[in-house]
């Protein structure tokens, strides 16, 4: 709905319009109603009208002032003058403000001011689809020439360079100027958690029609050039002079550093920089680019919301998947306890040492999903439900995190997730007794456990503790502390180099042989050939 501002001294011709007018009949919405001319700007500066309506003999500010300061807020305003026949001289001065309309009170009728809206209305409709044409012409003209950038770019990187000066014609075309005495700084600018921000803008598309122009809006240094090479990644080039007579990196670091805070502040989104080296020809464009498209190690270990010279990152030939089984049994402890800010200073110690040892990125990400998948499985079969869980779309959710705290946020928040709903499916289905013995035993699988000594710990009658927890899941005590024993045998089996007898121990079987005969009952064969066999 348009929006309508009225201003009159005189509270009888204020009522009267207000009343009389079927302003949402129209499509117009009355949002002010004021005494004088400075009220009535106060308003226009708030909430700015597409129709002001206004006396001309007002207190304050006349109308005629009025009109002036507010077509400086909306030039578009289109403006409507109620006067009375002493005051008619003004309208010469009124001609000269461009007004739309010009209305005696004397003679003015609920007909003639129905007319004028109409008019106005009209008018109003007819500059907005024009605009809107203008700015789809635009927006074409902005999609082709991003295109064409984005082709540019990946042709560069994947195509050799024999002919420099061919490409410098290319490049001259999209505004780059690789001639004699003219460098560039490129500046790669890549989107944190760009799934979050895919979804909330409805799609990658989108996202990029934004970033551009936020790019192109926020970088203030003349002649930079904005090329997109995917939804994700972005670069500018700026000019680069040999000559610096002002400190132009400083300029740049300094202009990023707005940009970032303008990305966050208006749009929430994450951004960080990576500066590479000054370029002066299409070889050594081609050269940064290439070398700035492959420091995604680099990227992974360097945190978000930064502003970083890119450079190489050497990984260590350590094997992270030796730390596994500690991990996901400090994972499977804090949730078994239910308690999430334990279990965020766990992530967070191994975090740390993945980043202080700088494992391989793919190596991180196949921890993560091998812990996000045994998690899974493990709780799903000890708890009976069905999950929405899918494997490849979790893998392939993990392989599009880019830095190692999204990956670690990314986990913590899944695990919150699986310990609210293990909460939920016991407070629904499992008696608080049983889910707390249940939990004890998780927690105790390097102890010897009798089923006395813990229905006595809950103050129940080891018969009736015996009936109920084989009641509620199933299963009797028993058959539950084994079956979790010889579940935590496979994985030792799997994931340590543990001998038979160290795991039996462990275990709190103090007799292997007894410790390989309920191995075998539960899997269908010895501890050896479970271990040969993966």
């Amino acid at each position: 709905m348009y929006k309508v501002i009225i201003a009159d001294d005189q509270m009888p011709v204020l009522e009267y319009l207000k009343a009389k007018l079927p302003w949402q009949e129209l499509g117009l919405e009355l949002i002010a109603v004021c005494s004088d001319g400075e009220e009535a700007l106060h308003a226009c500066k708030i909430l700015p009208p597409d129709i002001l309506i206004t006396d001309i003999g007002m207190p304050i500010m006349n109308g005629l002032e009025l009109i002036e300061e507010a077509r400086k807020i909306n030039p578009g305003l289109k403006t409507v003058i109620l006067s009375c026949h002493e005051e008619f001289h003004f309208a010469q001065q009124a001609v000269k403000l461009n007004v739309n309309d010009y209305i005696l009170k004397e003679t003015m009728r609920i007909e003639q001011l129905l007319d004028m809206l109409q008019q106005l209305i009209l008018q109003l409709q007819s500059e907005k689809a024009v605009q809107n044409e203008h700015l789809k012409l635009q927006a074409v003209v902005s999609h082709g020439l991003s295109a064409l950038k984005t082709t540019f770019l990946r042709s560069l990187i994947d195509q050799p360079v024999w002919d420099e000066t061919e490409w410098e014609k290319k490049a001259g075309n999209l505004g780059i100027r690789l001639t004699a005495g003219y460098r560039y700084l490129p500046v790669l600018c890549t989107l944190e958690r760009f799934s979050d921000i895919e979804e909330r803008f409805g799609g990658a598309h989108q996202v990029r029609f934004v970033v551009e122009n936020a790019l192109n809006e926020s970088v203030q240094i003349a002649d930079h050039v904005v090329l997109t090479f995917d939804e994700r990644s972005y670069y500018i080039l700026y000019p680069y002079p040999k000559t610096i007579k002002v400190n132009i990196m400083d300029m740049i670091t300094d202009e990023l550093f707005k940009a970032q805070k303008m990305f966050l502040r208006n749009m929430k989104i994450g951004v960080s920089f990576y500066l590479g080296e000054g370029c002066d020809s299409m070889t050594t464009l081609k050269k940064q680019i290439r070398f700035m498209q492959n420091i995604k190690t680099f990227r992974f270990y360097s945190g978000e919301h930064r502003i970083l010279k890119a450079q190489q990152m050497e990984t260590t030939e350590d094997e992270l998947f030796v730390h596994y089984s500690e991990a996901v049994n400090d994972i499977r402890n804090c949730i078994q306890l239910d308690d999430a800010e334990r279990l965020k200073y766990m992530i967070e110690k191994w975090l740390k040492h993945i980043e202080s040892k700088r494992y391989p990125v793919d190596s991180v990400r196949g921890w993560v999903i091998k812990i996000v998948s045994d998690i899974e499985l493990k709780y799903s079969v000890m708890q009976h439900f069905l999950t929405n869980y899918s494997a490849e779309l979790m893998q392939q959710k993990i392989y599009a995190i880019d830095t190692l705290d999204h990956l670690g946020d990314g986990l913590y928040h899944y695990l919150v997730e699986k310990m609210d709903s293990i909460r939920v499916h016991k407070d629904h289905s499992i008696r608080k007794e049983i889910a707390e013995a249940q939990r004890y035993v998780l927690m105790h699988l390097n102890e010897k456990i009798v089923m006395d000594d813990m229905a006595r710990s809950l103050n129940l009658n080891p018969t009736h503790f015996s009936r109920i927890f084989k009641k509620e899941t199933g299963e009797t005590f028993v058959e539950f502390v084994t079956r979790s024993k010889m579940e935590r045998a496979q994985e030792l089996l799997d994931k340590s180099n543990q001998s038979i007898e160290q795991i039996s121990l462990e275990l709190a079987y103090d007799n292997s042989s007894y410790f390989n005969k309920l191995f075998r009952a539960f899997s269908g064969m010895s501890p050896n050939e479970y271990r040969k066999k993966i």
